[in-house]
């Protein structure tokens, strides 16, 4: 070709790639809206916006955020009824007190976030055991009739009773965490639940679910990977396509100071990933998650750097407490606010945010326990021997 074409073509060739892109993004978003069959979302053009003027104002990280997150955890329960090895309970830790948010209150924290797109009853507890799950569900899907309502769920609760209700309710997704492929490893990493039995539930689910003609809530199952359960990930996707879920999903475990710390070496971790991929090629089986092969975010050099200031992971305690969706449980030194007291508005850029903001764009961690969370993920992949591991205890 002639360089004067050449240098024509070149421009050309540029807005075609643009053009393939935007179209590819509209695609991507068409299918979410389908696979949520959340239409709704065509009849509140505002509701888009705001996610568009909120995405765009995030990714430059200004000090003071004139938008407000389009993604939300409510915490409904601080109960659980498993002690799971990842999780602080498991060092007979908890987070704040024990309880249930009251209903009225849930009413007063979702009515300051009127435009939400994905909000997830979740935080330290496990949703189902609240009285009134079916009930909030019922009452936020008639508020935020285009939003995606999920859970993260052990499953255990998951019974022929609630099951039914839950059906219908406005539900969009449950993720069911199970972490294991056998019985003995699920009694290690999940205590107190039963294998069988878990499988059972989710069986039952999707059976009452397909002789309702239904297609929500959409199932998945997650796999966290541990200590106890490394080899387990390819059985647990089998597993996953026998019982007919909807998805998987399959995340790294970086803990910090409170128990956990991870004995697998690098190598064993992106060999196990590997034969995972080829399972789910061969499976056909959908991911949501999965582990990236770039593994920057435990390079020992690294620096702070969290998003989550800026609304990456938001929560709401049951008690009404502003909190990061993350390392950050305890009230009594980490919320920015309670909602039941301050408007959002206020709390957003409150002094505590705009600190924390500024010292992450430093690259600094603006607390003991978000360098915490840099050193863990820095030293996650270092060599060590199964020792016991000194716990931060809460001040609650």
């Amino acid at each position: 070709m002639p360089a004067y074409l050449s240098r024509a073509a070149s421009p050309l060739r540029s807005v075609g790639r643009s053009c393939l892109s935007a179209a590819a993004g509209v695609r991507n978003r068409w299918e979410k809206l389908r696979e949520n069959q959340a239409y709704d979302l065509l009849l509140h053009p505002e509701v888009l916006l705001h996610r568009v003027r909120y995405v765009r104002e995030a990714r430059t990280k200004p000090l003071v955020m004139k938008n407000i997150p389009y993604s939300l955890e409510i915490e409904l329960t601080s109960r659980c009824n498993l002690a799971c090895t990842q999780c602080l309970r498991s060092q007979g830790l908890k987070p704040y007190d024990i309880g249930d948010i009251h209903f009225e209150d849930y009413r007063r924290i979702l009515a300051q976030f009127p435009r939400t797109m994905n909000l997830f009853l979740n935080g330290f507890g496990e949703p189902l055991m609240h009285p009134e799950f079916v009930d909030i569900v019922e009452y936020t899907r008639s508020v935020l009739p285009w939003a995606k309502i999920g859970i993260y769920s052990n499953g255990t609760l998951l019974r022929e009773e609630l099951a039914a209700r839950i059906l219908g309710s406005g539900l969009t997704e449950i993720n069911v965490s199970i972490d294991a492929a056998t019985p003995e490893t699920y009694r290690k990493v999940r205590r107190g639940g039963r294998f069988d039995l878990l499988h059972e539930n989710i069986r039952g689910l999707l059976r009452r679910r397909r002789a309702a003609g239904l297609k929500l809530p959409l199932v998945g199952v997650n796999f966290v990977m541990l200590n106890d359960n490394e080899g387990e990930l390819v059985p647990f996707l089998e597993q996953a396509a026998e019982l007919g879920v909807d998805f998987v999903n399959c995340i790294t475990y970086a803990s910090y100071d409170w128990g956990f710390q991870n004995l697998r070496s690098k190598q064993s971790y992106q060999t196990e990933l590997a034969q995972a991929r080829a399972a789910l090629a061969r499976l056909k089986l959908p991911c949501r998650a999965f582990p990236s092969d770039d593994l920057g975010w435990c390079d020992p050099e690294r620096s702070f750097d969290c998003g989550f200031f800026w609304g990456g992971s938001l929560r709401v305690t049951y008690e009404g407490n502003v909190t990061l969706g993350c390392c950050t449980p305890f009230k009594e030194t980490f919320s920015y606010g309670n909602l039941l007291e301050t408007p959002f508005e206020e709390i957003w850029n409150n002094a505590a945010f705009r600190r924390n903001r500024e010292c992450a764009l430093k690259g600094e961690a603006p607390n003991a326990t978000c360098a915490s969370c840099l050193e863990q993920c820095r030293q996650f992949f270092a060599p060590r021997e199964p020792q016991l591991v000194k716990v931060r205890r809460s001040r609650a």
